[in-house]
């Protein structure tokens, strides 16, 4: 199917002439990222670690949660860190576990499951871990929504450290220490990962007072953490601009020589060459592989393999990891099928689709796709453990973990971002909550028009496809949310060669030509698209680079089609 086409505002020209030294393009691309000054344009064409990486200091609590972690390292006190179940969580657990072990210390992860303990802190896990002998935990991507579990930990002679980027409820928890980038008024941005809020604290940890580490040292522990940053950056679509960009940027750099033995056994099984990892091989390979260990049985599985010293086991594990993977594509599938059987109420502007049996661990992703498709905000639920738990995604302009906040007092638990969330309910309460929730939906989005659409970055003369654009286009990588791959679309171009291709002749080998520039498009997905060789056409596309015996040419993958209307 075709999309509707959206264009952003052209850049005017004393926008222009305030940067002279900007191609065009790049101005433009800039101006359509939301990127005007000077300070900004610079960090997003010349990333740099030294000036761009903000002193994690500025966190009010950041010197609180550093020496009672040194507290705890000089009395042997056992630490856990706390994590989540997805890949943001693990990367964020394997990036706290390590720096602190490396410091010294005595520390322990404990990853919940989740369908048998749900999302966050729960009483019965603080119960055990205090019979345990531990004395700290640490969250990482989770607690702050935990007011309740946290002050109940305090009755435990537990204190805890809060690590997390999630909406903030009011009141906050009575943690020792929280550190959260929209909680403190003064850290100067507030999009890190759950990973980046943990690699904060590990920089804290490597640059406070009561470290003994040569600078040296400090150095190399806190850039050798970055390929766990970098996956989680990508894994939880925060926006890849300001720090996250930065971040990102080196990550990759430390990714493709990662030193951790899983990583590199998980690399293999995916067919990644490590040389050359971006960051779409992170959001399509490394974490729906990291997130298939939690959705099918026990993120510990990807835990230990990141954390896996022995090569044996490494191989062993990445196997099974790899193997849950293909076993989850498998059944969101089958889900997705059975979903899309429902009779659906399209004057809704937020769908539901509930059954029972269908895996908590899967809800996330169905609801994902689901969205997509309906181009409309959905929740996908399911029973667990006599709870019915559930997963949303939405769309622009309708902020999903806030309609959930008014709708609090049916809810057992949630949490989430404006796009994404999860939540247990008491069945009983669930009729209610489906009705407040489509209210809320259909008052807030009621002038919406839910199409498909595609976000384009700006109109290119055919003609002036070269390897000029493509430097350009290079300049914005790595790409991800609030940074996609630039779209550009060129009108009025000619068809001059056509087949399909694919095992089930489902996509497109296409060449287009105007005047005298002639290039090769591969369109996957669109072999029932209506088109003959000789059409007069207008064409979407990323640029590519497309590499065979030594050769290197530009090629136009193509997102959209429409025949052209003089």
């Amino acid at each position: 199917m075709s999309y509707l086409w959206k264009t952003p505002d052209k850049i005017k020209q004393e926008t222009l002439d305030l940067y002279p030294e900007l191609h065009p393009i790049v101005a433009q691309l800039l101006f359509n990222r939301d990127l005007k000054t000077q300070e900004q344009i610079d960090e997003f064409l010349n990333p740099d670690y030294s000036q761009d990486i903000h002193d994690p200091f500025l966190f009010a609590d950041m010197d609180k949660a550093c020496i009672r972690i040194y507290q705890a390292i000089e009395n042997k006190e056992l630490i856990t860190v706390y994590g989540d179940y997805d890949a943001d969580g693990v990367s964020s657990a394997v990036i706290l576990t390590s720096t602190i072990k490396k410091l010294g210390g005595q520390v322990e992860a404990y990853l919940p499951h989740r369908e048998k303990e749900g999302y966050g802190l729960n009483n019965k896990a603080i119960e055990e871990l205090a019979k345990n002998n531990t004395k700290l935990i640490i969250t990482c991507d989770c607690g702050v929504s935990n007011t309740e579990e946290i002050a109940f930990a305090n009755t435990k002679n537990l204190e805890v450290i809060v690590t997390d980027h999630h909406a903030i409820p009011d009141p906050l928890p009575e943690a020792l220490a929280i550190i959260h980038p929209q909680v403190d008024k003064q850290y100067p941005f507030k999009f890190l990962a759950g990973g980046g809020v943990a690699f904060k604290l590990a920089q804290g940890l490597l640059h406070h007072k009561n470290n003994k580490l040569d600078n040296q040292d400090k150095e190399k522990q806190e850039k050798w953490l970055l390929d766990m940053v970098a996956i989680s950056t990508v894994a939880d679509m925060v926006p890849l601009l300001g720090e996250n960009r930065t971040l990102l940027k080196y990550g990759l750099v430390v990714l493709r020589k990662t030193k951790r033995l899983g990583l590199q056994k998980l690399l293999e099984v995916a067919k990644i060459e490590q040389a050359k990892i971006d960051a779409r091989n992170i959001g399509f390979a490394i974490a729906p592989r990291i997130n298939a260990a939690g959705r099918m049985d026990h993120a510990n599985l990807a835990y230990f393999l990141l954390m896996q010293e022995d090569e044996q086991e490494a191989i062993k594990e990445a196997q099974e990891l790899n193997d849950s993977n293909l076993a989850r594509q498998r059944l969101t599938e089958q889900i997705i099928k059975e979903a899309k059987e429902f009779e659906v109420d399209t004057k809704q502007s937020l769908l539901i689709f509930y059954k029972s049996g269908w895996p908590a661990g899967l809800t996330g992703l169905v609801a994902g796709r689901l969205s997509r498709d309906f181009s409309r905000p959905v929740f996908v639920l399911t029973d667990n453990n006599d709870q019915v738990v559930g997963s949303g995604r939405s769309i622009e302009g309708f902020n999903i973990t806030d309609a959930l906040q008014a709708n609090e007092d049916l809810l057992i638990k949630y949490g989430g971002h404006p796009q994404a969330c999860g939540f247990t309910i008491d069945p009983k309460n669930l009729e209610e909550f489906k009705t407040k929730i489509q209210d809320i939906a259909n008052q807030q989005l009621k002038n919406k028009k839910f199409e498909k659409t595609i976000d384009i970055e700006m109109q290119v003369n055919f003609e002036d496809i070269n390897w000029d654009l493509a430097d350009i286009v290079d300049k914005f990588a790595p790409f991800g949310k609030d940074n996609e791959e630039p779209l550009f679309v060129s009108q009025d171009v000619s068809i001059s060669a056509l087949r399909k291709v694919g095992k089930d002749q489902t996509h497109l080998k296409m060449e287009f030509t105007k005047g005298e520039k002639r290039i090769g498009a591969i369109a996957f997905g669109m072999g029932s698209f209506e088109l003959s060789v000789g059409d007069k056409v207008d064409i979407v596309y990323n640029l590519s680079i497309n590499q065979w015996n030594g050769n290197r040419e530009i090629q136009l993958m193509i997102k959209d089609i429409k025949q052209h209307e003089s």
